[in-house]
């Protein structure tokens, strides 16, 4: 997936990435930036305005595309994104309530 920013008035962090392998767009809520070692990472959820409870969570690495501008790549290691994922809920440990 590559990032095609689309800040919406309703709700900023709102970001529209597109599925390269089916062309859609898919909104999701940026939640976090996350750095790791040198890389950073951004945390987001499946953006639903009418969900009340997230059921699922999503990773990206920023990367660099051949232009050197931002894209971003989904994190598929289990490994790394548990520890993305650790230390997002160190960060916001008061912003939200996590069940683990």
């Amino acid at each position: 997936m590559s990032e095609n920013v689309n800040y919406g008035e309703e709700n900023p962090y709102v970001i529209d990435l597109i599925d390269y392998e089916t062309g859609e767009t898919v909104p999701f809520e940026h939640l976090d930036t996350v750095r790791l070692g040198d890389d950073d990472y951004i945390v987001c959820i499946p953006y639903d305005d009418e969900e009340e409870e997230v059921t699922e969570i999503a990773m990206f690495k920023i990367d660099k595309d051949e232009n050197s501008e931002d894209c971003l790549s989904q994190v598929v290691d289990d490994d790394l994104a548990d520890k993305i994922y650790v230390e997002f809920k160190k960060r916001n440990k008061d912003k939200f309530i996590f069940d683990n």
